[in-house]
């Protein structure tokens, strides 16, 4: 029984292992037949029969030479490649019906590459070729429609010839190299040479648009001189004979000279258009635009200049009169008030200063205005100076007047000062009533020494007031000193007062724990101690204040708060 079970097993085995490899086989040989109809398909491509064709055309030159490249190209297809992709196709059919599929495969896989590889030079060969076959029929087709465009060109140059001036004769020249060019085409297709007589349509095709273009700008460039620059050139004749006649000056320029120049170069430019050399006609025609501009600007800076100087030259002599008035007067006023102060920032130097510069100015406008009457001087040199003088008036005119302000401040800083000297001993009085309202013990050494500095320079300050000339460079700082001081003092006095009071009402405060708290009596002794013997208010303050809170937080700043609410309800605190 095992033994026909074993049996049956190996027999279910083959079975499947036969169906396994019949699948692989039919498989295997469907994708061989597949190539092999590519490859026919390949084989059918008519490019024998178009080169057949191509050989009775009698071709010639590059035409030639490119047939005979793509017909080598093919036999060595046709004897070498679609064999070889035959003998693959039949080596992987051997394969395969000897059950090696493994080795079929590869062997396939390999011919469909060359199938592959071959069609891609076969499309590019049948491409090639039927252009070529296709090149005759084009070339005629595009020939017509050039020879038409010809013609029409041709006709719209005869019509309008008189708009293209001297350069006809170079138009025409154009044209008879186009004619030139048609029949070296009809020789080339004559002759079989199909693709060089493409290359000379394109040459044709080229000339033509540059030939339609030259025909448009030609009558423009023409125009362009005639109606613009040459009507510009008589334009700056006539107005620079007109601007001589009323006496203008051109010293460094000569204007004749500079038209000169423009007609020569419009006559360069005329030449390249005549040779229909636009592009050097264009780059002259830029210079020439560039010329005329500037000889333009020149003449119209000195019209411009004229009219200014027309309109400027009353006002600069009358600012010039009215800046040497002030200066006359500012003099007198610095004399004026040296005698009266020591003037430190040399404002007699500076007067003199502005002097010479505005005589300076009187001899250079005095120059200019016979120069203008003479008619020796360019209007635009003469501008230029206007406007250099009236910006110096200008300047002196305010340095002047920046002067006599300051001149004029020393009188009211003299009134200030003054007036201050009286404040500054009231303020003293008052700080020393205050001080003695509250009968202090003393004062810090500090102080004593700032209130009689304060006051020596009071009386330092009211000695140089009564000078007969007042150095009040000296004076303003030592006032400034002075103020500073009664300052610092006045808040002094303040914090004095203050420290003196609260220190004595926290400790009549502190009297209430003096019993029950040993540190509080230890406390008042040494505030008294810095109150009574060394003057020093805040130490003493400071002292029993931290006494104070320790037993009873809070009750020092009640103490203050206290003194601050009378002191600001008591109008002689």
């Amino acid at each position: 029984m095992g033994f026909l079970y074993f049996l049956l097993i190996i027999v279910v085995l083959g079975a499947i292992g036969y169906g396994v490899a019949h699948y692989l086989s039919q498989k295997q040989s469907k994708v061989i037949e597949e190539l092999g109809v590519k490859k026919q398909k390949l084989m059918t491509v008519p490019i024998a029969d178009i080169l057949f064709t191509l050989k009775n055309l009698n071709l010639t030159g590059q035409t030639k030479r490119t047939y005979e490249t793509w017909q080598a190209t093919w036999q060595t297809i046709t004897r070498f490649r679609f064999p070889e992709i035959e003998a693959a196709l039949v080596s992987a059919e051997q394969y395969t019906q000897g059950l090696n599929f493994i080795k079929g495969s590869q062997i396939s896989n390999q011919a469909s590459q060359l199938i592959e590889e071959t069609k891609a030079e076969v499309d590019k060969i049948y491409t090639a070729l039927q252009k070529l076959l296709d090149s005759e029929k084009k070339n005629r087709e595009e020939l017509e429609v050039l020879q038409e465009r010809y013609a029409s060109m041709r006709k719209d140059l005869l019509a309008h010839s008189f708009s293209f001036g001297e350069a006809l004769e170079s138009l025409e020249k154009r044209l008879s190299y186009l004619e030139l060019d048609f029949t070296k085409f009809n020789t080339l297709t004559n002759e079989g040479d199909h693709l060089e007589a493409k290359e000379v349509l394109g040459r044709i095709e080229a000339e033509m648009q540059d030939f339609e273009q030259i025909v448009e700008e030609v009558p423009k460039y023409l125009k362009e001189i005639e109606e613009e620059y040459e009507d510009q050139v008589a334009d700056l004749k006539e107005g620079y004979q007109k601007m001589v006649e009323e006496h203008y000056q051109f010293p460094k320029i000569s204007i004749p000279a500079e038209i000169q120049k423009i007609e020569e170069i419009i006559a360069v430019a005329r030449e390249h258009i005549k040779a229909t050399e636009l592009e050097e006609a264009r780059q002259q025609l830029d210079k020439v635009a560039r010329e005329i501009d500037q000889l333009y600007l020149v003449m119209e800076t000195e019209y411009e200049a004229k009219a200014f100087v027309k309109r400027n030259r009353a006002q600069v002599e009358r600012k010039l009169n009215q800046v040497l008035q002030s200066n006359r007067y500012v003099n007198i006023e610095v004399d004026r008030v040296s005698q009266n102060f020591v003037l430190a920032n040399n404002e007699f130097n500076r007067v003199q200063d502005f002097a010479k510069q505005l005589e300076k100015e009187q001899e250079a406008v005095a120059y200019y205005s016979k120069a203008l009457q003479n008619q020796q001087v360019p209007y635009s040199i003469v501008k230029e100076h206007y406007e250099i003088v009236l910006n110096t008036l200008k300047e002196i005119d305010e340095n002047q007047l920046s002067l006599v302000n300051t001149l004029t401040d020393l009188s009211q800083q003299e009134k200030s000062i003054r007036d201050g000297l009286d404040v500054f001993e009231l303020d003293l009085r008052n700080m020393k009533r205050t001080i003695e309202k509250y009968h202090l013990p003393g004062l810090p050494k500090e102080y004593l020494e700032l209130f009689f500095a304060t006051s020596s320079r009071i009386e330092q300050l009211s000695q140089l007031m009564n000078r007969v000339k007042l150095d009040m460079t000296e004076i303003t700082g030592l006032n400034q000193t002075i103020e500073d001081d009664v300052e610092k003092l006045d808040i002094m006095t303040e914090e004095i007062v203050d420290n003196a009071q609260l220190t004595e009402f926290m400790i009549q405060q502190a009297n209430r724990y003096r019993l029950e708290h040993p540190e509080i009596d230890t406390a008042i002794q040494q505030a008294l101690e810095q109150f009574n013997h060394f003057y020093r208010y805040a130490e003493s303050l400071a002292i029993i204040e931290k006494a104070l809170n320790q037993v009873d937080p809070g009750s020092a700043q009640r103490v203050r708060d206290s003194y601050q609410s009378e002191k600001n309800n008591s109008f002689f605190f």
